[in-house]
């Protein structure tokens, strides 16, 4: 279970690295109200990605089953199955 956790953590970072870089660069151009702007808008998202990722976790610590998990790890965009909640 710990391993699949640690894949769907390291799989957010992956996407997130690369945004987060991009969007640094063009962030310094901007005004002193642009750049509060998003910096709330940063802060909005790494809070739903964290806030998607607890589910994950949530869903993988009650899977008692193998097909339990594998819902827990659905396609992303995907309504995952409840486990319980």
């Amino acid at each position: 279970m710990k391993a699949t956790l640690f894949v769907v953590v390291a799989a957010s970072l992956l996407f997130a690295v690369p945004s987060i870089a991009f969007d640094g660069g063009q962030a310094e151009q901007g005004s002193g109200a642009t750049f509060e702007q998003r910096k709330a808008e940063f802060l909005v998202r790494i809070d739903q990605r964290l806030a998607r990722l607890q589910e994950v976790k949530a869903c993988v610590s009650a899977a008692t089953t193998p097909a339990m998990l594998r819902a827990c790890m659905g396609r992303p965009g995907q309504d995952r199955q409840s486990t319980g909640k």
